[in-house]
């Protein structure tokens, strides 16, 4: 899935962040339930799922990238997390496996959109359109084009991150959820995680046109079926 998979090695997951502001602040926005089933779509070290382990009935995690699925099951193994399993798979290869049609509840893409253009991403959409109950929901959280950090790097002010080949609006995904199916989408800015950054931004987002710029996440939550509510 990852269109620069080069740079997604061992050393790359033993140094990502266990205890980051996203792991610690977005189950509290998702309303998981305890007898939810979630399937991470690219779950790198399964950092998320773990966190979550407690909060739900079963979590999957997949990933097409061997070191990623080591990372994750030896995490898993380390904490004991008997609800949670990881696989290295496709998300597609998944979705078309027996049993595997509309059993989650949760499909989650966090972080992964902006490291895949927009022909691998449409087809990881009918991926997790399969994957989900007629009720359930699939959430993305990705980097904002629009945050004015984005901004300078999409114009070359400031080094763009290796691997972050497709960081988009949130118009671009309004078009791109659409045109996989889904519908009424609902969107909302996240501050940044770190500080002062993120007081910078709490302070500003709200602030009528102005505060666009200072959006530095996207969460989207779209509903297999219908609107957002569950």
């Amino acid at each position: 899935m990852h269109n620069d998979a080069e740079i997604y090695d061992e050393l790359y997951y033993h140094n990502l962040p266990v205890d980051s502001g996203r792991i610690r602040s977005l189950p509290h926005l998702m309303r998981f339930d305890c007898e939810d089933s979630v399937c991470e779509i690219s779950c790198a070290a399964g950092h998320f799922l773990a966190e979550i382990s407690p909060l739900i009935k079963e979590g999957i995690g997949v990933d097409v990238l061997e070191p990623a699925i080591r990372a994750a099951k030896s995490l898993r193994d380390d904490r004991n997390l008997k609800n949670i399993n990881f696989e290295k798979v496709s998300a597609a290869e998944f979705a078309f496996r027996d049993g595997n049609a509309e059993r989650f509840d949760h499909v989650l893409l966090l972080d992964v959109t902006e490291h895949i253009d927009d022909a691998t991403l449409a087809a990881v959409f009918k991926a997790a359109k399969r994957l989900l109950k007629p009720k359930g929901m699939l959430i993305i959280h990705t980097p904002n084009l629009t945050y004015w950090i984005k901004q300078l790097k999409d114009k070359g002010f400031i080094k763009q991150l290796r691997g972050h080949i497709a960081v988009r609006n949130e118009q671009e995904y309004q078009v791109l959820i659409e045109d996989a199916g889904f519908v009424e989408p609902k969107i909302i800015g996240l501050p940044h995680y770190r500080q002062p950054l993120r007081v910078f931004d709490q302070l500003l987002m709200h602030v009528p046109y102005l505060g666009q710029l200072f959006r530095s996440r996207l969460l989207i939550g779209v509903a297999a079926r219908g609107g957002f509510e569950r």
